[in-house]
């Protein structure tokens, strides 16, 4: 094998890896974002939950 057929293997395993870092790298960026707003409805859900246990409470 030459330097050039080596060089070529090379970088197509570094455009294989990079294309693979990319990939993750959005999906990452989803599962961040759906985990974000499942955060918020949770929150929401609390302070859903605690208005209407005070509300119970003074009654």
């Amino acid at each position: 094998m030459s330097i050039e057929e080596g060089a070529k293997y090379v970088a197509a395993a570094y455009a294989i890896i990079l294309a693979v870092l990319v990939a993750y790298y959005f999906m990452s960026a989803r599962r961040v974002t759906v985990l974000r707003r499942d955060v918020e409805l949770l929150e929401e859900e609390t302070k859903r939950r605690r208005a209407s246990a005070g509300g119970a409470d003074a009654d």
